[in-house]
Order: C-alpha cells, then structure tokens, then sequence
C-alpha cells in the first residue's frame, strides 16, 4: 500500500499536535458565568437581608424593653406622689408590690407607720411625671431620671401647694417584670 501526500501530511499533524497532551481547554460560555454571577449576588443579597432583619428584630426588642422601664418607672414615680389618707393601704401596698430588694424590705418596714402620717394628717396628694429618661440600661438592670410634680394638700395646707420632686430610680427585671430595687430623691 502506497502513501500518498494527503496522508503524510495527516500523519505528520497527528505526530506534531503532541499525543499524551490534554487537549486545550475551552472558555466557559459567558452564561455559564452570568449564572455564577448571579448566584453569588443572589446568595450575598440573602445573607445581607437575613442580618437587616436580624439587627431590626434586635432593634425592636430594646425598644420594647426600654418602653417596659419607662412605663414602669413613670408608674411607681406617680405611685409614690400620689397618695389619700382614705385609701393609704391600698395605695402602698401597690407601691410595695412593685418593688424588690432593699427598697422593698424598707418599704414594708416603714408603709405602717406612713399610712398612720398620712391619716392624722389627710394627706391628699396628685402627682404627674413631667419626664423621664432612661441614664443606664441592660436586659437585667436599669436606672431612670424621673421629673414629678405634685399638688399637695394636708391639715396645714388645706388649699394644696405645688411640690417639684427629681428621682433616680433603679430598676430590676425580676420574673418577666420590672421592678424599682432604689429609690434616691435628687436635686
């Protein structure tokens, strides 16, 4: 069998083309890579919301939480200024129901007595929060500045005079509740 220059010369590229190589890699369509793209963004996009949501989540609940002081604060703050000699325990014992610790056992060391003052007196107090602001603040513990004005009137002031009382209250969250564990009177 003869040879002829057509296969020769096939023979020839087959020898120089490098038998035992890889053949040369192909690029990638480019859709191929405006997949991966998009992937990538979709997967970057995701992980982005999840922490928006996240830090929103987050932002809601110190929100809640420092309303809850607030409220709670705001409450006690009134209690402790608004008092009648006609219905002094009750009115104490609601003030003792919201408080813990230190200030709850002097509380309760010295509510018998007060209400005594109150009745030879007839003490009859209103108070009002003008404001309060939260100075300190954590998921277990808070201190509040509260500004509280009152309308006082008793045996030597039967027409009432106007008392201006500033307090630091700290609070703690005890059982799912805050409660006033201080209470300091402040100028």
């Amino acid at each position: 069998m003869a040879i002829t220059s057509d296969q020769v010369d096939v023979a020839e590229v087959a020898s120089d083309s490098g038998a035992g190589e890889p053949p040369p890699r192909q690029a990638l369509p480019w859709r191929v890579w405006a997949i991966a793209v998009l992937a990538a963004a979709v997967v970057a996009l995701g992980g982005v919301s999840v922490q928006l949501w996240l830090d929103v989540r987050h932002n809601e609940q110190v929100d809640s939480r420092d309303e809850a002081v607030l409220d709670t604060a705001r409450r006690i703050a009134v209690q402790l200024v608004t008092l009648d000699h006609t219905s002094a325990e009750k009115s104490l014992d609601a003030i003792g129901a919201d408080s813990t610790g230190s200030f709850r056992d002097q509380w309760d060391k010295i509510s018998g007595n007060f209400v005594t003052v109150l009745r030879n007196g007839n003490v009859e107090s209103t108070g009002e929060v003008k404001e309060a602001g939260i100075v300190a603040i954590d998921d277990n513990n808070a201190t509040v500045l509260t500004a509280v004005t009152s309308m006082v009137k008793n045996t030597e002031a039967p027409e009432g005079q106007q008392r201006v009382y500033r307090m630091k209250m700290t609070l703690d969250h005890t059982d799912g509740r805050w409660l006033v564990s201080n209470v300091e009177f402040v100028a």
